[in-house]
């Protein structure tokens, strides 16, 4: 298994629970046990399994009660459940499963049969989604297509379940069912284990498969006139979510439809509101990332104010000097222009912060002297108060952090060295750039297995950063850029690839100069890739340009594996 499952088992049986907890550890389950339904409740407070099993003859609270309990509670409601008894009668499975269990065994089950059952519940744990359910319809009929040769057993079950509420559709045989879920969706499908043609097993292998690759959700439940648990085993493996016998009462049949369906549209309630809050937090992020874009454009456009005012005076001194030494001469006086911008930011900014700090502790040290005395809006005031503090000192930090960065750049603080999964470190730059993609172009990544990596990490995430930045506004329109990691004879490589337009053959070696662009005017600063060639020169490493495979072009950074401090 890929994920140890853990399992709560409620039976008051010691030998039984032995039994059970046995076979379930065996197959690579972690289990905890409790005795009756009231300890089960209790125990749920402090433990969340992955499914629950519970005997229906408890002492104090019966089983079904105890599945209703967690049905009501919206934090256990949609953990599958598993009922389990030695009673043989069809009334106690009935009411098993409308009580709200998802499925029901006997306990002398054999374990294959037991483990089978559950590996089917874990197997949907959270997989469906709400598909139908997301075009402003919040009511309908839950929608069923029956599979089965019989004619008879078709019609009698057909008018059964509609007599239910559901709207039923039919299809004499796997043939005909492959062609109906192609054409419609369906909430749910009954399958017949044996008919001609397409068969039973073959016909859910062919649709478990469908619904994976579709991204659909719709419970498969096998019936059948065999009732074995290798016939079980089988339709449980082939992707079937159920097992039920024809020669079952009706009731108990039409029982199992409506736990599978409960199921179902609990996960999709589940996923919907999921997606919601997913989108909502998404929304907060790109609004936060655009104020954050619009801050830095204004503070970038008054430093570059500054810089082409000193940089006019410098342009005079250094076209005096040999032309080997204009390269050098402009990098020496832009990393002096930053180093001073940096310190005379980071003077009154540590006084600002620091006193800010202050303000606020001694404003909630003074808070319960006041509290007393102050008015319910008072309080809110006083509340909302403390909130713009922190938010002040969260400002704060976000330009202290652009104030270390420029003092790195000019060599005044080299930055923390440190051992990092650069893959992280990857993703992380890819998700603050990608809102600038929009629906226009496609982010993918091929990383290495092994992409830890000795280096300094800030500044190298401001080189990945900024490469990213290039290859977004080199493409118009759709396009594609791919970031991949390999490791290449002791050294650690990281390759952008776009499919922009490319870098012309007679630019590519001034692409490193201060104040080469290719952008518009105002469109472009030429400092950042003159930053990354410094970067990565800082730790002993290299980065070029070359054609890109399918067109557009690749920026290639080399660090080596045993850099250190």
């Amino acid at each position: 298994m890929d994920k140890t499952h853990n399992i709560l088992l409620i039976e008051d049986s010691d030998t039984q629970a032995l039994r059970v907890t046995a076979i379930l550890e065996q197959e690579g389950f972690s289990v905890e046990r409790e005795a009756s339904a009231e300890n089960g409740l209790d125990r749920l407070a402090s433990y969340q399994p992955d499914l629950i099993m519970v005997d229906y003859h408890l002492p104090g609270m019966e089983g079904d009660e105890f599945c209703r309990h967690i049905r009501m509670n919206p934090g256990t409601e949609s953990t599958p459940l598993l009922m389990m008894t030695e009673d043989t009668k069809g009334e106690i499975e009935l009411q098993g499963l409308e009580s709200g269990a998802d499925d029901h065994i006997s306990k002398s089950m054999d374990a294959d049969a037991m483990l089978a059952r559950i590996h089917a519940l874990l197997r949907n744990r959270g997989k469906w989604t709400a598909q139908g359910w997301r075009t402003g319809e919040r009511f309908r009929k839950a929608r069923i297509l029956l599979v089965d040769d019989s004619r008879t057993y078709l019609a009698f079950l057909q008018d059964a379940l509609e007599q239910e509420g559901y709207s039923v559709a039919t299809a004499l045989s796997g043939e005909d069912a492959i062609s109906e879920v192609n054409k419609e969706f369906f909430d749910c499908i009954i399958v017949d284990l044996v008919m001609p043609g397409i068969d039973g097993i073959e016909l859910c292998k062919r649709l478990d498969g469908f619904r994976q690759n579709a991204g659909l959700s719709f419970p498969l439940l096998m019936v059948t006139g065999q009732d074995s648990n290798d016939e079980m085993m089988r339709a449980l493996e082939a992707g079937a979510d159920d097992f039920v016998s024809k020669a079952n009462d009706v009731n108990i049949i039409k029982a199992r439809i409506r736990a599978l369906l409960r199921r179902k549209f609990l996960q999709d309630e589940h996923e919907r509101i999921m997606t919601e809050f997913r989108n909502k937090e998404l929304e907060i992020l790109r609004e936060r990332a655009a104020r954050e874009a619009a801050q830095e454009k204004a503070e970038l456009a008054e430093h570059l104010e500054l810089a082409n005012k000193a940089l006019e005076a410098t342009n005079r001194e250094l076209k005096e000097t040999q032309g080997q030494l204009v390269q050098t001469a402009k990098m020496a006086s832009l990393g002096e222009l930053v180093a001073g911008i940096a310190h005379e930011i980071n003077n009154p900014l540590s006084f600002v912060m620091n006193h800010a700090k202050t303000v606020e502790d001694r404003l909630r040290k003074i808070m319960p002297e006041v509290e007393p005395a102050m008015s319910d809006d008072g309080r809110k005031k006083w509340d909302k108060a403390l909130l713009r503090l922190t938010e002040i000192h969260g400002g704060l930090e976000r330009v202290h952090d652009i104030v270390i960065k420029l003092r790195t750049f000019s060599r005044l603080d080299e930055g923390e060295f440190k051992t990092v999964d650069m893959k992280e470190n990857i993703e992380s730059t890819i998700y603050l750039i990608r809102h600038r993609c929009k629906d226009r172009i496609n982010i993918t990544t091929d990383y290495a297995k092994d992409n830890v990596l000795s280096c300094y990490p800030g500044t190298l995430n401001q080189v990945v950063m900024n490469v990213l930045a290039n290859a977004i506004d080199a493409i118009e329109g759709e396009g594609e850029i791919k970031v991949s990691t390999r490791r290449v004879k002791g050294q650690f490589e990281i390759t952008v690839s776009d499919t922009g337009p490319g870098i012309p053959e007679e630019i590519r070696d001034r692409i490193f100069e201060p104040f080469f662009t290719t952008k518009p005017v105002g469109a472009g600063t030429g400092l950042g890739m003159a930053i990354c060639y410094k970067i990565i020169q800082n730790h002993e490493g290299s980065i070029f340009v070359r054609d890109g495979k399918n067109g557009g072009c690749e920026i290639v950074i080399k660090i080596p594996d045993n850099l250190s401090e």
